[in-house]
C-alpha cells in the first residue's frame, strides 16, 4: 500500500499547484455529494447545487483535457488515478444507496451515477488506446 500512495504522490508533485488545489475541491465536493445521498438535506439548496456543479466542472476539465492540449496535465496518469478513485467511490456510494433503499432520484443520486459513468467511459477511451 505505501508503494501506491508513494507513487501517487511522485505522480502529484508533478503537476502545478493550480491543479492540485482544484483536485481537492472535487474531492471535498465528491465526499460532499456522497453524503448528501444518504442524509436528507435539501438537496435543492443553492449550496448544495453550486457544490455539484463546482464537482462536475472540475471532472469534466480532468477526464476533458484528453481531448485537448491542456499543458497542466502532462501526465496522463494522473487523469487515470483520479477516475479510477472517482468510479470507486461513486460505485461504492452507488452500491449502497441502492443495498440501503435510500431515494435513487434524488440529485445528489443522480449526479453520483452520472460521475460514475463519466470516470468509467473515461478509463474504457484510455483502455482502447494502451
Amino acid at each position: 500500500m505505501n508503494k501506491y500512495l508513494l507513487y501517487i504522490k511522485n505522480k502529484m508533485s508533478s503537476i502545478c499547484l493550480c491543479l492540485k488545489c482544484l483536485i481537492l475541491i472535487s474531492f471535498i465536493s465528491l465526499i460532499n455529494t456522497s453524503l448528501t445521498v444518504f442524509f436528507s438535506f435539501a438537496q435543492s439548496d443553492p449550496s448544495d447545487v453550486a457544490i455539484r456543479s463546482v464537482m462536475s466542472s472540475i471532472f469534466g476539465f480532468i477526464f476533458g483535457s484528453q481531448f485537448s492540449d491542456n499543458k497542466n496535465i502532462n501526465d496522463k496518469t494522473i487523469q487515470i488515478i483520479i477516475a479510477s478513485i472517482v468510479s470507486l467511490i461513486c460505485l461504492t456510494v452507488s452500491i449502497l444507496s441502492h443495498w440501503l433503499h435510500m431515494p435513487q432520484e434524488t440529485p445528489a443520486a443522480v449526479e453520483i451515477r452520472n460521475l460514475l459513468f463519466a470516470s468509467v467511459g473515461f478509463l474504457l477511451s484510455k483502455s482502447k488506446k494502451l
